[in-house]
């Protein structure tokens, strides 16, 4: 009987606890950070193919060629370009003739604005016309994460503040934390115009990597 007697105190102990949170006054409030990161992981994606110069073509061993020892001119680690064997040397034909036309995909990972332009003058010298900015970020975007999510929060307990300060009342502890998902995210955007002094040093217009985070918090209201 007095186990009987202890879950039934226990039980109606936890009702009266959880009527009490739901009856208390809370506010709730989201809060976003933003925060911009220079990236120090860029991937450039390259892609040879059999070009034209009158009459003659130029190849694609031709055209590593001439790449590789651009790229050796501007100081660029061979190291740091890769050779994409799943895409390598795809065929298509050309309506026309029926010719098979070749291509071959690498991948170049830099990591400063100085390297990605000078691998732009590489390109230029080498008379790559094929390639694009595939991928920005950073080593440490973890941490960069971490470090906006708590913005967030911070900036959501200080909105729910000054808003009952103004009422004279006082914020409590949290109930709740959310991440606010669709107000999440983190943005690479390497085609927008140039503001920044990191993007006026560069060729292309890459801007920093946007990294933004909402949180959704819910005060009990003292």
């Amino acid at each position: 009987m007095k186990k009987k007697y202890l879950i039934i105190i226990l039980f109606f102990t936890t009702i009266i606890q959880a009527q009490n949170l739901e009856t208390s006054p809370f506010i709730e409030i989201v809060g976003t950070a933003e925060k911009e990161i220079i990236p120090n992981e860029i991937l450039i994606a390259i892609t040879l193919k059999e070009q034209a110069e009158g009459r003659n073509k130029i190849t694609i061993e031709q055209q590593e060629t001439l790449l590789l020892n651009e790229l050796k001119k501007q100081s660029i680690s061979l190291n740091k370009l890769t050779f994409d064997n799943a895409n390598a040397y795809q065929l298509r034909v050309r309506k026309k003739t029926n010719e098979l036309v070749t291509q071959k995909n690498f991948t170049l990972k830099l990591n400063t604005i100085e390297e990605i332009n000078r691998a732009l003058d590489a390109f230029d010298d080498a008379k790559i016309k094929s390639f694009y900015i595939e991928e920005m970020s950073h080593s440490d975007i973890e941490l960069y994460r971490k470090e906006v999510k708590i913005l967030a929060l911070q900036a959501a307990k200080n909105k729910a503040t000054y808003l009952l300060e103004s009422i004279n009342q006082k914020v409590g502890n949290a109930l709740e934390v959310i991440e606010v998902s669709e107000g999440n995210s983190i943005i690479g955007r390497p085609n927008a115009v140039l503001t920044s002094e990191f993007e006026q040093k560069n060729d292309i217009g890459l801007k920093p990597i946007l990294v933004k985070f909402s949180i959704k918090a819910k005060f009990e209201i003292k």
